[in-house]
């Protein structure tokens, strides 16, 4: 007994710590995975995933192509393009109206489109012995369609003895080569603008120019008049010299002038005589584009000329004629509506800004507006306006 249970000893130690075999569950664990039936409607989704995915895979490939031509649009704009000089149009003995086309035809006009559409913007010129750019503004296209077929551009510049870019431009011959690069928008105008006044000084008109041309003309011929009946557009122009302006003449200040000045301002000083401007029956180039202007749009854009060689100012009576263009029923009643609809825009030199609204200011490298002092601050004191101004 003892002899025959040491010899099974050891075989049923071995199967007490065999493992357990698989084989058969893992048989019968597959075979009923695969004979499982499959629920009735199992077909009919494999379409909508198919679906699905094309779904995803087109919207992926669209975002993709969107990403694409957003980065070719930017390489557009802040890559240097070259344009050729066909033109230098005199304006007066400093300034001219240059005329540009690319050299490839068509090249970059697509993206300046949008921008004659939404405001004021510039381009950037390079000066390539300095390596130096400067910006100007552009001038609108007095014939859209040709100026798009041709891809022509054109900017009134000064010529400035001390200024780098414009001293080179203005040696340049017809047929030069001008890298420039761009769009960028400087000054947005809303849908909700209905009033402007402008205030430009020298070359400051192609800003106003842009506004004028966002303003009546940025939207399609047929629903242009109608869209754009209700605003209105004041420019106060003032120059040095009256060749840059020759043949300007201001359009008549409305019937009412408030506020009237105080009964005790004539005994310390007697309003000066300002003279006439000279009639002559040649107009400059920009003073006919401005009289086309008003010839479109009848008591919609107006215009006033200051000359300071013939003693006329921009002073603080002119501003508040200007504010009294505006329509303010509504401000009486104390609810007034947004400053977007009523604008104070002033483009020009430096010196020009500050002594109608006070200076711009540097902060942290780069240029903001300022505060609004000066002459156009103090008219809005005297006769209140809900306005929006800024400094171009």
């Amino acid at each position: 007994m003892l002899a025959r249970c040491s010899r099974e000893a050891p075989n049923n130690f071995k199967r007490a710590f065999r493992p357990l075999w698989l084989g058969p569950w893992r048989r019968f664990s597959s075979s009923t995975l695969e004979n499982q039936p499959k629920p009735p409607n199992a077909n009919k989704h494999s379409p909508n995933r198919a679906y699905r995915r094309l779904a995803v895979g087109v919207a992926l490939g669209g975002g993709l192509y969107g990403l694409w031509q957003a980065y070719l649009y930017s390489l557009k704009r802040d890559s240097f393009v070259a344009y050729t000089l066909t033109a230098k149009e005199p304006v007066s003995s400093t300034a001219s109206i240059f005329h540009l086309v690319p050299k490839r035809q068509n090249q970059n006009y697509e993206i300046y489109k949008d921008a004659w559409r939404r405001g004021i913007w510039n381009v950037q010129f390079k000066q390539p012995q300095l390596q130096i750019v400067r910006a100007y503004t552009p001038l609108p296209p007095t014939d859209e369609k040709t100026a798009e077929e041709k891809g022509e551009i054109r900017f009134l510049i000064r010529k400035d003895p001390y200024g780098e870019v414009s001293s080179y431009l203005h040696r340049l011959p017809i047929g030069a080569d001008i890298e420039m690069r761009g769009p960028s928008l400087e000054y947005e105008l809303t849908p909700e603008v209905r009033q402007v006044v402008f205030f430009a000084g020298g070359t400051g008109i192609a800003p106003a120019l842009q506004v004028a041309h966002a303003l009546f003309e940025g939207s399609s011929p047929a629903a242009s008049h109608e869209a754009n009946k209700d605003r209105k557009l004041h420019i106060l122009w003032a120059n040095r010299m009256r060749e840059d302006c020759v043949g300007g003449v201001s359009d008549e200040p409305p019937a009412e002038r408030s506020p009237p000045k105080p009964t005790w301002s004539g005994f310390f000083s007697k309003p000066k005589q300002k003279p006439l401007p000279p009639v002559s029956e040649k107009k400059g180039v920009i003073v006919q584009e401005l009289e086309a202007l008003k010839q479109r749009y009848p008591g919609q854009i107006t215009v006033e000329y200051f000359v300071n060689a013939e003693d006329t100012w921009i002073d603080e009576d002119a501003v508040l004629r200007a504010l009294s263009r505006f329509d303010d029923k509504d401000f009486s009643t104390g609810y007034a509506t947004s400053q977007e609809k009523r604008q104070i825009l002033i483009s020009g030199p430096p010196g020009f800004i500050a002594y109608l609204a006070g200076p711009k200011e540097w902060r942290n490298g780069r240029e903001e507006q300022g505060a609004v002092s000066k002459l156009v601050a103090h008219a809005i004191s005297k006769n209140p306006h809900n306005v929006k101004v800024w400094k171009i």
